[in-house]
């Protein structure tokens, strides 16, 4: 087996610090991405959080409001 020459073994210095440079911009857009993900996330929980809370407080008064009015009429 013939050896294979050094261009072939190791690419180019500029290929390989593009590479580099390409690389190390993913890793900046995939934090990124991430650190949006959880603030969305952060967001819509606290929305869901408020219509269930308005949801509850406006059952739960119309749940008083009718049982008031059952022990109303015995």
């Amino acid at each position: 087996m013939a050896a294979m020459p050094a261009s072939a073994e190791r690419p180019p210095a500029n290929e390989m610090s593009d590479a580099l440079t390409e690389v190390r911009q993913l890793i900046v857009d995939l934090r990124d991405a991430a650190q949006d993900g959880r603030e969305l996330a952060r967001r819509y929980s606290e929305i869901l959080q408020n219509v269930v809370d308005e949801y509850c407080v406006e059952f739960e008064q119309r749940a008083e409001s009718a049982l008031a009015r059952l022990e109303s009429i015995r």
